[in-house]
């Protein structure tokens, strides 16, 4: 797996208490047992964690690990 994979797992591990066994790309938000209020935090841990914008309204448009690992990556994001 990528960088970006690894540092957004350990992000959510750490900071959201996501079971590293429930960590896939296809994992949705429900399945990570992420709230609304929880994908606005990641929102900004993301942009602090790897200085990059991304808005309330992209994250209400991401449905997977993958989907915000793809926007990180068109964003530019580095580890």
């Amino acid at each position: 797996m990528s960088d970006l994979y690894t540092q957004l797992g350990e992000l959510l591990t750490s900071k959201f208490d996501v079971e590293s066994s429930d960590l896939r790309t296809d994992a949705s938000f429900e399945d990570l047992g992420l709230d609304s209020l929880a994908q606005v935090e990641l929102g900004e841990l993301l942009e602090q964690h790897f200085g990059v914008e991304v808005t309330d309204a992209e994250m209400e448009n991401m449905a997977t690990l993958a989907d915000i690992l793809e926007a990180l990556e068109k964003k530019g994001a580095t580890v």
